[in-house]
């Protein structure tokens, strides 16, 4: 037997070890997930039916994950990013025309980063960039104190989209109550939806 050979030998034995040990791997496998039903079988008394549907749903979801989670279809894409997370999840579970009323008036109250920049253009002490993002003490302060001697106006170049942020997120949060209590309302007074008091 040449050299070519016993190595082309020593390759297919090799190959032939792995494929035994992938197989013993395999049969392992099964056989602690048939343990694992077998123990939740009889903990939970869930069908073993069932209990192989769930384990063949666990197994597919582990081959075939999903890459990109889908957003919330019920939320304008606009303010997904925009809305605190409580605000967004409590805004996902309104009614579709609370939810609607909800954006339109969000729309409408919710502050620009844009015109805050503009107000503040303005040098001080007439720039109103507080009285826009409804800020009436920290703009009278603002005003007595000429932008901190343009000290202030300058670091509030930084700070606009924190404040505007800040101040949409009040907004939100107040616009979400409202709905909240006008969702009650409806249950209390619609015969069809039972209403639980709290």
């Amino acid at each position: 037997m040449t050299d070519k050979q016993e190595e082309i030998l020593d390759k297919i034995r090799e190959r032939v070890l792995e494929r035994e040990r992938e197989l013993q791997l395999e049969q392992d496998k099964e056989a602690n997930m048939d343990a694992t039903l077998q123990a939740l079988e009889e903990i939970t008394e869930v069908p073993r039916e069932e209990m192989n549907r769930i384990a063949k749903e666990i197994m597919a979801s582990y081959e075939n994950p999903k890459e990109n989670p889908v957003p919330d279809a019920s939320l304008p894409v606009l303010y997904q990013g925009d809305l605190p997370a409580t605000v967004r999840e409590a805004v996902s579970k309104l009614p579709p025309v609370l939810k609607t009323e909800f954006f339109e008036e969000y729309a409408i109250a919710e502050k620009k980063k844009s015109l805050s920049y503009l107000f503040w253009l303005i040098p001080p002490p007439f720039s109103c960039h507080y009285l826009y993002n409804r800020r009436i003490l920290t703009q009278i302060l603002y005003f007595i104190t000429c932008g901190g001697i343009f000290i202030w106006w300058i670091v509030d170049f930084f700070r606009i989209p924190q404040i505007v942020q800040e101040e949409n997120r009040k907004t939100a949060r107040k616009f979400l109550k409202k709905m909240m209590k006008q969702s009650l309302r409806r249950r209390r007074n619609s015969p069809n939806i039972p209403y639980k008091k709290q």
